[in-house]
């Protein structure tokens, strides 16, 4: 049997059947579910509103309506209005909050062990659960353990909601499953007890490094076994990046083999491994289906014009080795012909999904849209929002929302303790709060925070240069000068009488770019501790925008309710181009797909708030990504550390320049345009090689020698 038989969830029959006496077959019938009630939701979503309703202000230019599918507009594009494979995703879908320090390899498999055990629940089987084997492919294999991967899928497990979790619990969650050998599943789950089973880590735990599975090199597999030993259920799950997860059982295509990733050669190179995207990659990303689009834990939770996938389908009949090594005697998707089931009669239902007002599929289409309604891209967002089922005030309150983590991840990077490293091997200092300190010094607060640490009783040597000072004043300036990111005191560079003395070194002041590198690289600080940030739309690039949405705000805005909308979903109109065009998973794409594609989404949304045009806005996203094209991914030690942080800052200074660039241009005469830019990524992404695609097997990776020290037993 194929391997893709094992991408459809399989579910034994309620009556317990056994596998033990048919030679390691395996049978299981299609099983009904019931259609759930839409709205009905597994885990809390009440969040506290930003703004109170009498300080909303629309986007929409005309009278409030409501959007049906018998609104027979033409909107002509590069599209047709029967192609659901247009590129509009919910905002909210795009820039979701989450935490650190992947969107990849701890966002997306938090997310998938929810969706695994979300089934079991609906399907009644979690009650009779004995044992979980978990497994990890590709590059999540490979950089999984610095991505806190582990930590991540098995609190998913335990049914954590990303967006809600205490960032503090999920390592000592870990370590206790570790010590304990127990794993709680469906523990977070409303009205739900759950289901308490043993977990060895080191024996259900697998890591595949030298394995993938089809269709993306993030892959998970997740096999449950009840009592006597019989597979009650296994699926597949793929973190695309962002942290949107595809379900194995609603694969459209799901007929590519396993490959191996073999390690490289003396020289650095692997002519033994194979490229990411080893299927047509032309048929990307529609072969990866159904929830590539949505972040729901429950398809039915989804909105309608994103479920195009196929409904899950059972097998009839598998056969499983012991080394799973699997083979098909027919079509990996048999099912019985007596009639329809409960899943197709749905997926019947829903054939015609409402589409979204604005569908739009390149920037092409984008633009056109913007100058036929006579609206801005912000606008043409907004709308669409509102036609996916949310009020003025909800997008409203959700924009906001995403705004103040952004910024609350700021805040927890510049104050963290100076002398400060953060988690994993590199023991990589952080330096965010002495970049702050320094642009903050001379205010009032520093000078506070420096008296209170003085001893007034405490006396100075005569011989100190501050002798002639009172006590605490001198005590106060000694302290503030050898405070690491403070002004230290003057140097002398050599003796006094030296004929050529060597010239101090100096520092070129550039105001902005300063408040711009401290802004990223506390972000991206806070998501290498494993703290709450935005997904934006990756969480290694997760510094870009947050940076230059808050020097926006801080240093140019006279409104910031209405400058943070139009940021965010200009921004988002931006990602959503490069999720259908190309990708933003670095496992796909290298570095270009998370710090470039963030760079040309904060580069269009800043160009908007300075007023541009949509041809402008589209001219700043095409030099963002212009200039980012090929950057590989290859974080030392698989941390999102080195150099993945200074990136985001780096990022953030290129697209102020790119938006600027774009302003001062003529508007028209550029000769590369954004959906040209797009498919030169896609093109490249295609041509990079494994090792630099979040595999840590080559580049940098491998070129830094970590220094972690060894200890060797006494023989």
């Amino acid at each position: 049997m194929k391997r893709a038989g094992w991408q459809r969830i399989v579910l034994l029959r309620s009556s317990g059947t056994s596998t033990r006496g048919l030679g390691g077959h395996l049978v299981s019938p299609r099983y009904g579910r019931t259609e759930p009630t839409r709205g009905r939701s597994r885990w809390s979503t009440k969040h506290p509103a930003i703004l109170g309703t009498q300080h909303f202000r629309p986007f929409s230019t005309g009278p409030l309506r409501q959007y049906t599918e018998d609104d027979g507009e033409d909107d002509a594009g590069t599209y047709s209005e029967a192609d659901y494979e247009h590129a509009v995703i919910s905002t909210f879908d795009l820039f979701s909050i989450g935490i650190g320090p992947s969107s990849s390899h701890t966002v997306g498999p938090m997310r998938a062990g929810n969706i695994f055990v979300a089934d079991l629940v609906e399907a009644n089987l979690l009650h009779r659960v004995h044992k979980i084997r978990v497994s990890i492919y590709g590059s999540l294999a490979l950089t999984g353990e610095g991505h806190m991967t582990p930590s991540a899928l098995l609190l998913g497990l335990e049914s954590a909601d990303v967006e809600t979790v205490d960032t503090s619990y999920v390592p000592k969650r870990f370590i206790e499953i570790k010590s304990t050998k127990k794993l709680f599943l469906g523990r977070g789950l409303p009205g739900h007890k759950g289901k308490e089973i043993a977990f060895d880590y080191e024996r259900d735990f697998i890591w595949e490094w030298a394995k993938k599975l089809p269709l993306h090199s993030n892959g998970m597999r997740l096999m449950v076994f009840d009592a006597e030993g019989d597979m009650l259920a296994t699926n597949d799950f793929f973190s695309v990046g962002g942290g949107f997860v595809v379900n194995g059982a609603l694969s459209n295509n799901a007929a590519a083999n396993s490959e191996d990733l073999a390690p490289p050669d003396n020289n650095g190179s692997s002519e033994e491994s194979h490229d990411l995207a080893t299927q047509d990659s032309g048929h990307h990303p529609a072969d990866l289906t159904e929830n590539m689009f949505y972040k729901e834990i429950r398809r039915a939770d989804a909105a309608g014009d994103r479920k195009t996938g196929l409904g899950i389908k059972l097998l009839d009949g598998a056969s499983v080795s012991d080394e799973l090594g699997l083979e098909s005697t027919g079509n990996a998707l048999s099912t019985a012909s007596t009639g329809p089931t409960d899943i197709e009669a749905e997926g019947a239902r829903t054939s015609g999904p409402r589409q979204p007002r604005y569908p739009f599929r390149d920037a092409a289409s984008l633009l056109h849209l913007c100058h036929k309604h006579n609206l801005t891209i912000a606008q043409l967002v907004f709308e669409n929002e509102k036609s996916h089922g949310n009020s003025e005030e909800e997008v409203y309150r959700k924009l906001f929302r995403i705004w103040r983590v952004m910024d609350e991840s700021i805040l927890e990077g510049v104050q963290a303790p100076l002398d400060s490293t953060l988690p994993g091997s590199l023991k990589l200092h952080r330096r965010a709060p002495a970049l702050y300190r320094r642009l903050t010094r001379g205010l009032y607060p520093s000078h506070t925070q420096g008296a209170q640490d003085v001893d007034p009783a405490g006396t100075l040597p005569s011989n100190t240069p501050n002798a002639s000072l009172p006590h605490a004043t001198a005590a106060m300036v000694t302290q503030t000068h050898n405070r690491t990111g403070m002004r230290r005191a003057p140097r002398v560079h050599g003796a006094l009488d030296h004929p050529i003395p060597p010239p101090p070194k100096r520092r070129t002041t550039f105001p902005a770019m300063d408040y711009l590198t401290a802004y990223a690289i506390a972000v991206n600080e806070t998501n290498a501790a494993g703290g709450r940030i935005v997904t934006a739309p990756t969480n290694g690039a997760a510094g870009i925008i947050p940076a230059v949405l808050k020097y926006t705000i801080e240093f140019i805005s006279d409104d910031p309710e209405r400058d943070v909308p139009t940021f965010l979903l200009t921004a988002a109109a931006i990602g959503m181009l490069y999720k259908r065009g190309a990708t933003i998973s670095a496992a796909e794409g290298g570095c270009m797909a998370e710090v470039g594609v963030a760079c040309s989404m904060a580069a269009g949304a800043f160009a908007a708030c300075m007023g541009a045009s949509p041809e402008a806005v589209e001219q700043a996203a095409e030099i963002g990504i212009e200039h980012n094209l090929g950057l590989t991914c290859d974080p030392i030690g698989g941390l999102v550390q080195a150099p993945c942080i200074e990136r985001n800052a780096l990022g953030a200074i290129k697209a102020i320049s790119s938006a600027n660039l774009a302003l001062s241009s003529e508007t028209g005469t550029q000769k590369v345009r954004l959906d040209d830019a797009i498919r030169a990524m896609r093109l490249t992404a295609r041509g990079m090689r494994n090792e630099f695609k979040e595999t840590s097997l080559s580049g940098l990776a491998t070129s830094v020698p970590l220094h972690i020290p060894v200890s060797v037993p006494d023989c």
